[in-house]
C-alpha cells in the first residue's frame, strides 16, 4: 500500500503541476505572449504515465473475480464468530455477479470490488422454507451478514470479511 500512497501523492502534485503551467499559460494569453507547448506536453505524458502506473493500486490484485469459498465461521447474534453448522457457499463471477447456496436456498447478488473494499447488493434468494429451524436461522443471519460486508482481505486459502468497525463477520475457506 505504500506505494499506492506515493503514486497517489505523485498524481496530486502532477495535477497542481498542471494546474500551475495552465495558470502561466493564461497570464501569458493576457499579455499577448506565447508560451511553448513543451511544458504541457511533457506535464500530460507524466499524468498519463502515472495513471497507468498506479492502475494496479486502484484494482486489487488479489481478487474475488473467479474465486469460489465455503463458509467456515459467522459473527452471531451475540457478536461471537461461531463456526458454520451448514455448509454455505459464495462464487464470485467475473461480470460482477456472485451466487452461491446459503443453507437451504441458492441466493445471488451483484457485487464491485477494489483495494480490498467491497460492495454488495441485497443477496436474492429462492423462497424455499428449510425444514431444521436451526439451518434457516443460519442462512437467513447470513445472507443478512453479506449485506453489511464492507471489505474483505484474502490470506492463502482464507477469504475474511469485514464489516462496520473493520469486525471480522464472515470467514471462507476457498473451494479448490
Amino acid at each position: 500500500m505504500h506505494l499506492c500512497a506515493t503514486m497517489h501523492q505523485t498524481i496530486v502534485q502532477m495535477h497542481q503541476t498542471t494546474d500551475n503551467l495552465a495558470e502561466s499559460k493564461r497570464s501569458c494569453i493576457r499579455m499577448n505572449r506565447r508560451l511553448p507547448a513543451t511544458p504541457f506536453l511533457v506535464a500530460a505524458l507524466c499524468l498519463v504515465a502515472a495513471l497507468f502506473l498506479t492502475a494496479g493500486c486502484l484494482l486489487d490484485s488479489s481478487g474475488l473475480s473467479g474465486t469460489s469459498w465455503v463458509l467456515a465461521a459467522y459473527e452471531d447474534r451475540d457478536g461471537q464468530l461461531t463456526r458454520a453448522a451448514v455448509q454455505a457457499t459464495i462464487s464470485f463471477s467475473d461480470d460482477g455477479t456472485l451466487s452461491g447456496h446459503a443453507g437451504c436456498n441458492s441466493y445471488s447478488a451483484e457485487y464491485r470490488e477494489g483495494r480490498g473494499a467491497i460492495v454488495m447488493s441485497s443477496p436474492v434468494a429462492t423462497g424455499l422454507s428449510c425444514d431444521d429451524e436451526r439451518v434457516m436461522e443460519q442462512e437467513m443471519r447470513y445472507l443478512y451478514l453479506l449485506t453489511r460486508v464492507q471489505s474483505f482481505e484474502i490470506e492463502g486459502d482464507i477469504l475474511t470479511m469485514y464489516g462496520p468497525g473493520d469486525r471480522e463477520i464472515l470467514a471462507f475457506g476457498r473451494v479448490t
